[in-house]
């Protein structure tokens, strides 16, 4: 759950709050005048939503999911690792040398 602050205490406490915030992905909410005007979170976080946005505003990539969901939701089956690889998904065991 994010931690909401009044931008003055995290200017005061900027480099505690960016601790808090990479080490424990900790989310900060900050306020100006009482309303929310930014957000501090985890560098990882932040490209992991950029990535998502990236996927959600790419209209082609949206009508190929959409197009995957309604081929499996009518029971269809895609192809498997082995299929598509020509090899066994799991490694076959190496031969010990004695």
């Amino acid at each position: 759950m994010a931690k909401t602050l009044p931008i003055s205490e995290v200017k005061t406490h900027l480099p505690e709050l960016v601790t808090g915030v990479a080490e424990r992905e900790e989310e900060i909410v900050v306020t100006r005048k009482g309303k929310p005007a930014a957000v501090l979170i985890n560098f990882a976080e932040y490209e992991r939503l950029k990535a998502t946005l990236d996927v959600l505003s790419d209209p082609d990539l949206m009508a190929q999911i959409g197009k995957s969901r309604r081929f499996y939701a009518a029971g269809k089956r895609g192809l498997g690792f082995e299929e598509v690889f020509a090899e066994p998904l799991r490694p076959t065991a190496r031969k010990r040398r004695g």
